[in-house]
């Protein structure tokens, strides 16, 4: 069956307010799952969770939309908030303050079933600096026409372990397609200076870069890797097996994920 699966970013860009990768894979569950897509993310006082369900694969109207799903946060000093639905199967609660290095729970039940799921959302890892370096063809002619650059993310990795994702924008443009997702970990950097390239999107002279550097648990990282591995596979060869579906941290059986994500965020005009 074939379902598309919204990863909500939920960072605020520039003048966006939040956005979303929409990727179609096929997934390998025969039976109808339910999927819950949400996120907490440090400095943005509202909460939207997407709860919906995988439809045939001949269906060609897409995921169903729940609407009669109950809802609930449980934010990190214990308070509970339950979220309206406002359409489309979307939830939504607002006035809600976060904090880092606290846990955040989701409490849905539908149907007679109940899904929860924890996500911790980690202390933010501030960005140093943003710098642009001229694009280097290693194997062939230098690059003809104007400069291109790449821009490299700098800062200080904690002693600790860390799991990023780097969400950019060019000239307030969100580059938030399948191969913008940039995933990266401190295995054999931590407690390290990083310099790391933006190589998924090149800058002219003049140009704005913005870089929110998220931080998030291993659980969700996990989740993003597989998303972006199971979405790759199925946009590959027809005669691929079907890819595995994303590991969820969701329990109780439904597809999906529940993150909190810290952030620190940086601008620069490529002169």
């Amino acid at each position: 069956m074939k379902n598309s699966i919204i990863v909500l970013c939920g960072i605020v860009v520039l003048s966006l307010s939040s956005c979303q990768d929409v990727i179609d894979i096929e997934l390998r569950d025969a039976d109808r799952k339910y999927v819950i897509e949400g996120s907490v993310v440090q400095g943005v006082d509202s909460v939207v969770v997407r709860v919906s369900r995988t439809t045939s694969f001949f269906d060609t109207a897409g995921p169903e939309a729940i609407a009669d799903a109950v809802v609930k946060l449980t934010l990190a000093d214990g308070t509970d908030r339950v979220l309206e639905h406002v359409a489309e199967g979307y939830y939504k609660v607002m006035g809600i303050s976060t904090t880092s290095n606290a846990t955040y729970r989701l409490n849905v039940q539908v149907d007679g079933e109940t899904f929860t799921a924890s996500a911790f959302m980690p202390e933010p890892v501030a960005i140093d600096s943003l710098t642009f370096r001229p694009v280097q063809n290693f194997f062939g002619p230098p690059p003809q026409g104007p400069p291109k650059f790449n821009v490299f993310l700098n800062f200080q990795d904690p002693a600790s372990r860390n799991y990023y994702r780097a969400v950019y924008t060019r000239n307030g443009n969100a580059q938030d397609k399948l191969g913008d997702i940039q995933l990266f970990d401190d295995e054999l950097t931590n407690g390290n200076y990083i310099e790391i390239p933006i190589f998924n999107q090149e800058y002219k002279l003049g140009d704005t870069a913005y870089v929110a550097l998220q931080t998030m648990d291993v659980e969700v990282y996990t989740f993003l890797e597989t998303f972006v591995s199971a979405a790759s596979a199925d946009a590959g060869s027809p005669f691929s097996a079907a890819p595995d579906n994303p590991i969820s941290n969701i329990e109780g059986g439904a597809l999906g994920v529940f993150a909190a994500y810290s952030r620190t965020e940086a601008s620069v005009v490529n002169q």
